[in-house]
């Protein structure tokens, strides 16, 4: 992972660790990454602190859903992709 890739996401984990989210990373980080948050009071805050860090870059998408599955709690699936 490139040296501005790793400092974003190390970011990112520390706005859901600072909301007492514990994050399960996954995947390629340079690609669209999905976050799970099963929290619904805190998922206003994480959107805002996210939408602050990618300002700083080039281009970036931010969007988020409710999720209600049958075999699975309720949950905000929030889903970003950033152009470095």
């Amino acid at each position: 992972m490139n040296k501005d890739l790793n400092d974003l996401n190390n970011k990112i984990v520390e706005i859901l660790e600072k909301n007492n989210i514990k994050p399960i990373i996954s995947g390629d980080a340079s690609f669209i990454e999905t976050i799970r948050i099963y929290e619904e009071e805190k998922i206003e805050t994480i959107l805002t602190e996210l939408e602050s860090l990618f300002k700083r870059y080039k281009s970036y998408s931010l969007n988020h859903t409710s999720v209600s599955s049958c075999c699975s709690p309720y949950y905000y699936e929030i889903r970003f992709k950033i152009e470095l």
